[in-house]
């Protein structure tokens, strides 16, 4: 009798399974890409991860890595996406939309950008992968966006040597504000934050007795930017 039994119950097992439908790409595609315009991005990522893990022949394939990686990015989780959009890179540096997935790193350092008092890594980062993205695709479509971040980034990272310099300042560290804020002026030219970088540093060389450097960078403010030229002089005669 218990053989009888278990017999049925294979039998009906069987035929359950039979009437599982088969696992069809296509529709399971179509819904995820639903869900995408519909900025449903964890439930678009699991279709297409189930057609990577259903579909073995795809598990790498370029459409698929991107839009796993785009799902991160529209979720705001920038540091997966980050990683999707290299190992995409990694597996396709020249499938056509290489230079999509190396702006979209860019733009996902761009993104975790905080206050000028934080961490400025995400800023060099940003610099960092544009360039890559100028130098590797150069015909990429990219390329004046590519030109716009770097300067932002750049004026950011100027902002923040002239944070640091100016904190310095303040704590009579005048040897550490002059350093941070002559890197400001040699990495950063042209900048917003030089014109307070030039008059900081006045500042400091003159509380370090450094008359002659003192000078240099209350003339250079003088003449770069005459709205300070009043102000600058005062300065020097005081030297």
């Amino acid at each position: 009798m218990k053989k009888i039994l278990s017999l049925l119950f294979l039998i009906l097992l069987a035929a359950c399974a039979a009437k599982e439908p088969p696992f069809d790409a296509v529709v399971v595609f179509k819904e995820a890409e639903d869900n995408m315009r519909s900025e449903n991005f964890d439930k678009a990522r699991k279709g297409y991860q189930q057609i990577q893990e259903k579909s073995p022949d795809r598990s790498y394939d370029a459409v698929l890595m991107l839009r796993v990686a785009d799902t991160y990015f529209g979720e705001e989780k920038y540091s997966e996406a980050i990683v999707e959009y290299q190992a995409f890179l990694n597996y396709h540096p020249v499938n056509k939309f290489a230079a999509y997935a190396q702006y979209q790193i860019a733009m996902s350092n761009y993104k975790d950008l905080t206050t000028i008092d934080r961490d400025p890594a995400p800023a060099y980062a940003v610099v960092k992968e544009m360039r890559k993205l100028l130098e590797k695709y150069p015909k990429s479509g990219y390329e004046e966006q590519a030109r716009k971040y770097i300067a932002i980034c750049q004026d950011r990272l100027a902002d923040y040597e002239l944070y640091v310099g100016r904190f310095y300042y303040k704590k009579d560290s005048y040897k550490a504000a002059a350093g941070r804020l002559e890197k400001l002026l040699k990495d950063y030219p042209g900048s917003t934050a030089e014109k307070d970088a030039l008059y900081y540093a006045g500042l400091s060389y003159s509380e370090l007795g450094e008359k002659d450097l003192a000078r240099s960078r209350f003339e250079t403010l003088a003449q770069k930017y005459p709205a300070m030229k009043k102000t600058a002089l005062a300065h020097i005669q005081k030297l």
